[in-house]
């Protein structure tokens, strides 16, 4: 069994998991009763409530992924079926914004991508659109989609399009979340490169001025944004200003992923946004700091889904607020209010506002995170059935799934729940069983559940832990099977071949290793770029150098591979025999050491240089 989930607990209805009705079903082919093929799932006696309406004491059966029926009840509950009776029943829930392979943590803190799926499911969210993430995403989703398992259907967009030194990807150029783009042409060509790959849409970050803490980030060029439009799917838009907003809309996004929270929106800003399809709520991610501060957000919570590393990084947030940086609390308390302000301005407008959670990024909890966007839409004036409604018809209405109601034909992704969510929102958090393409799933049966039982697979395909692939081990970064190394932390690895290093298989602590390829570089020219990154050109093997973080240690100081605050700056290289940081130089070329150092020669193996070292 893989991670556990830590759900609410929910009631014992079926006797396994997955199942279908049994027992003596109502005679087929009568006016008041569906055909009832084998595999069928009746829900009986229940009140439905979707977007639609609500009616009561209500059989619902389902074949084949479907529903097939919905009739008035027959009265009786036969034996396998989903006892319905004071009881409510609504269609899944969609998350439209998530980041599966994100732990919400301030540092790594492994890979948590399967327990962010269970824990999505087990809060009643059977879609979900992943708004960056690596593209191994494409196979996931591809495979739960073909499985019965109780995991989220996917809709995903792969890394973000944003420009070098912008949002997420400030700091580092991680390859798994990011594609830089400067211009149309190489818009285009990463549009057209993530489509041809599988993606459902495509994500842009066109600015990001307030958001993080380093200050005023690069914008987009609105001209690499075109040739990204041109692709010809969905451009979804991470924007923080009203004037961002504008110049996503008028440039191809059809989708905010955010409301503009720097400011509060000009008085005509919500008409003007009104070409948007939807604008999403977003609000657990500038609320989700200080929540965690005051002690609203529990990391011990059960219900939250956390892996142990992942709560013990959130409570050590909690009980150390200068972990953060100064000031970034009280900002997120502000881009919060705004948010709000403005959602509520723009719903009144008559703009479209649906729910998303950003779940993944800090301290947002996947699945729960939704439920507090629900919450969100009820005190900005929403009733609960127009919350529910916004989750479910509106969500899969932007997503022309064809789901979203309790018609004959949609989808079974259905919530069996114990409360009114008409009368509180809240009754959807904790369903009694979720039913997921007709197979219903209690508690117990969804924690045994091999969410990947459908084959080994090869690499570069989608895994969630070792044994999922064929050969090699699942790398925890990219979430794909890739080639194993003898040991992890070192980086130079021979056994990875020509530009490729050994990592940790989870990141962190994984004592397999498996094979990482990055850009390759001149290791002379330290030619890493672009400008806003601090990168280094190392050598990872005999004959290959490649792109890596590069830190601030110069020569003489300690160094390791751990992380890049503990990296050589760009022209230095740690040494494996006294971690000390030595500059490169090139053994037959010009000697650039400082005296009395010399650049004196690491040969390879059969005797000629490879690069040289200043001692």
């Amino acid at each position: 069994m893989r991670g556990a989930l830590t759900l609410p607990a929910m009631a014992l209805l079926l006797a396994g998991c997955p199942t279908r009705s049994g027992g003596a079903p109502p005679a087929p082919g009568t006016p008041d009763t569906p055909d009832t093929p084998e595999g069928s799932l009746l829900v009986a006696g229940a009140t439905l409530i979707d977007a639609t309406g609500r009616q009561a004491d209500m059989d619902v059966w389902v074949a084949e992924g479907r529903i097939t029926a919905v009739v008035p009840s027959a009265g009786v509950v036969p034996e396998g079926a989903l006892d319905g009776r004071g009881r409510f029943v609504t269609p899944g829930l969609v998350d439209l914004h998530t980041h599966l392979a994100l732990g919400g943590s301030l540092t790594l803190v492994g890979d948590t991508l399967d327990s962010n799926l269970r824990a999505t499911f087990a809060a009643g969210v059977t879609t979900v659109v992943d708004l960056g993430g690596p593209r191994s995403l494409y196979d996931l989703r591809d495979r739960l989609a073909a499985a019965a398992v109780p995991a989220p259907r996917i809709f995903a967009s792969g890394p973000f399009l944003t420009a070098p030194g912008s949002h997420p990807c400030e700091t580092a150029p991680d390859v798994d979340l990011c594609v830089l783009v400067t211009n149309e042409a190489e818009g285009a060509a990463a549009g057209a490169g993530l489509r041809d790959a599988g993606a459902d849409l495509l994500k842009v970050a066109v600015a990001d001025a307030a958001f993080t803490p380093w200050g005023a980030t690069p914008r987009l060029d609105l001209a690499a944004l075109d040739g990204v439009a041109s692709a010809g799917l969905p451009v979804w838009a991470h924007v923080d200003t009203e004037t961002d907003a504008l110049d996503a809309l008028a440039h191809g996004a059809s989708v905010l992923a955010h409301p503009p929270f720097s400011a509060l929106l000009a008085a005509d800003g919500a008409p003007a946004l009104g070409s948007a399809r939807a604008v999403l709520t977003t609000v657990s991610a500038f609320a989700a700091v200080g929540r965690l501060l005051d002690g609203t957000l529990d990391p011990a919570d059960p219900t939250l889904g956390l892996t142990p590393a992942q709560a013990s990084s959130w409570a050590a947030v909690a009980a150390n607020p200068d972990l953060l940086l100064p000031g970034w609390a009280a900002a997120n308390a502000g881009w919060a209010a705004n948010a709000r302000a403005n959602l509520a301005t723009l719903r009144a407008a008559g703009v479209v506002v649906l729910p998303g959670s950003d779940a993944g990024y800090l301290f947002v909890p996947h699945g729960v995170g939704l439920h507090d966007e629900l919450d969100a839409l009820v005190a900005m004036g929403a009733t609960p059935r127009v919350a529910l409604a916004a989750a479910t018809a509106g969500a899969h209405g932007l997503l022309g799934d064809g789901a979203g109601t309790l018609g004959v034909g949609e989808l079974a992704d259905l919530l069996l729940l114990a409360g009114d969510p008409d009368v509180s929102i809240t009754a959807l958090r904790t369903p009694l069983a979720v039913v997921r393409g007709g197979v219903a799933w209690t508690a117990e049966g969804a924690r045994a559940a091999d969410l990947l039982a459908d084959g080994l697979a090869e690499a570069g395909q989608a895994c969630l832990e070792h044994a999922d692939c064929q050969s090699g081990a699942c790398d925890g970064l990219g979430h794909a099977c890739a080639a194993t190394c003898p040991e992890a932390g070192g980086l130079v690895d021979e056994a990875c071949g020509a530009g490729a290093w050994c990592m940790a298989a989870d990141v962190v602590s994984d004592p397999q290793g498996v094979c990482r390829a990055e850009e390759p570089c001149d290791l002379y020219e330290q030619d890493c770029g672009p400008d806003p990154y601090v990168r280094a050109c190392l050598p990872y093997d005999e004959d290959t150098s490649a792109c890596w973080f590069g830190g601030t240690r110069v020569a003489g100081q300690h160094c390791d591979a751990s992380s890049a605050a503990t990296a050589c700056a760009p022209g230095g290289y740690c040494s494996p025999v006294d971690g000390r940081c030595y500059l490169l130089c090139d053994p037959e070329g010009p000697d650039r050491c400082e005296r009395p150092a010399t650049c004196r020669s690491v040969a390879r193996e059969d005797g000629t240089p490879w690069f040289g070292l200043c001692y």
